[in-house]
């Protein structure tokens, strides 16, 4: 894989998820080095956990070159009263300000690979039917892009961007899509997000389909196909062969990683039970 590093970006419901990933990565992803990026935000019911989160996986993986970061070193996330999952997209757009390099594979946690990860193109979804998460994509990235399509493919189908968690991430993508939106909106990415949410013209969904929601692989993958000078192939039967499966920790029977072979301490057990039982 032609990559410098890859990137996981986590949260306390990922704590036991984090070691599959980490597994599978040794195994279909070996070599390169790690950097692991800690929602440390709304830990309340687990005040311990980005100091617990760090040492589990250097406990698990004593070996590995990993690094790690925590959300609050972003420089104004602390504004940001939406909610962990807004965070970590606003984390992704601006993934080049935590860590070094160029390119990188950029993985949510939960996500176990069943075979090396294919960079070379983007896979998409595609629903023939009216999506309104779908259509809200569609209004966001026709608002942070002023573009007259933004789609890719058919614009009576609804293709999904975002349905794999992880993907190639350039630097100067990034860099380039940032600057395009600043030109369009005469505002910086994060603050005009925090704006169209406190003015609810951005929210998490819309039965309707008539106001934005925000998914940040749509809008990085519209750019690169439309604006980037190297973009990527779309296929619908593009994606590697891996596990996502959304869930959190919480939602799992303790027996589910034991079978797996993942080291779990009764506190740890209890404070993501906990975590879970008040996660919003």
């Amino acid at each position: 894989m032609n990559i410098d590093r890859i990137v996981l970006t986590t949260f306390a419901g990922y704590y036991f998820a984090q070691i599959l990933c980490l597994r599978s990565i040794q195994q279909y992803a070996a070599g390169f080095p790690i950097d692991l990026i800690i929602d440390d935000f709304d830990i309340q019911h687990w005040p311990t956990y980005p100091e617990d989160c760090k040492q589990y996986v250097l406990d698990n993986f004593p070996d590995l070159d990993i690094r790690f970061y925590r959300f609050s070193e972003f420089s104004g996330m602390e504004r940001v009263k939406t909610g962990g999952w807004f965070r970590q997209q606003l984390v992704k757009l601006y993934l080049d300000r935590f860590v070094s390099d160029n390119r990188w594979l950029l993985v949510d946690a939960d996500v176990v690979f069943r075979e090396p990860p294919d960079l070379g193109i983007v896979s998409a979804v595609v629903r023939h039917e009216y999506d309104p998460i779908g259509a809200g994509n569609r209004l966001y990235v026709e608002k942070m892009l002023a573009c007259t399509k933004p789609w890719v493919g058919n614009e009576q189908q609804y293709w999904c961007l975002s349905g794999v968690p992880f993907r190639l991430i350039q630097r100067d993508l990034l860099e380039s899509l940032r600057a395009k939106i600043f030109e369009v909106n005469n505002k910086d990415l994060f603050d005009l997000h925090l704006d169209m949410f406190q003015q609810q013209s951005l929210v998490a969904f819309d039965r309707e389909g008539k106001k934005m929601i925000m998914s940040e692989f749509q809008l990085i993958e519209i750019f690169r196909n439309q604006y980037y000078h190297s973009p990527l192939p779309i296929s619908r039967n593009g994606a590697s062969d891996h596990e996502h499966s959304s869930i959190k920790d919480w939602n799992f029977d303790r027996q589910y990683f034991v079978d797996r072979a993942v080291s779990i301490t009764n506190r740890d057990w209890e404070l993501s039970q906990t975590f879970g039982a008040n996660h919003a």
